[in-house]
């Protein structure tokens, strides 16, 4: 399996929020941070800066990128299921569908 880091998924901005969400690949786990900042985020999380993290396991690293038909590129498959600015909820689905673990954290 190919291992990259911060392969960029969303790099969205506007004049009310800007979404960054990139992925790594290492030692066969996935994970997924992102960051949102702007008066969206600070008006709904009363801070203007939120951080996220979705981080997968070996086993369901491999689930999730059989789900994508990720296994020999899973760069591009990444990109195709999961950028732009609604990437998260795209992943978040596709991992309740599937019953994919992961874990997640976050703070504002």
């Amino acid at each position: 399996m190919k291992e990259f880091i911060n392969l960029v998924l969303c790099d969205y901005r506007s004049k009310r929020v800007d979404v960054h969400v990139s992925a790594t690949l290492a030692d066969g786990t996935l994970r997924i941070s992102g960051q949102d900042l702007g008066p969206y985020v600070e008006d709904y999380w009363g801070d203007s800066d939120y951080e996220y993290w979705y981080s997968f396991d070996e086993e369901n690293t491999a689930r999730l990128l059989a789900a994508i038909h990720g296994e020999d590129d899973p760069e591009t498959a990444l990109l195709h299921a999961f950028s732009g600015e609604h990437g998260c909820s795209e992943l978040r689905s596709l991992c309740a569908r599937k019953k994919i673990e992961y874990s997640f954290f976050s703070y504002a």
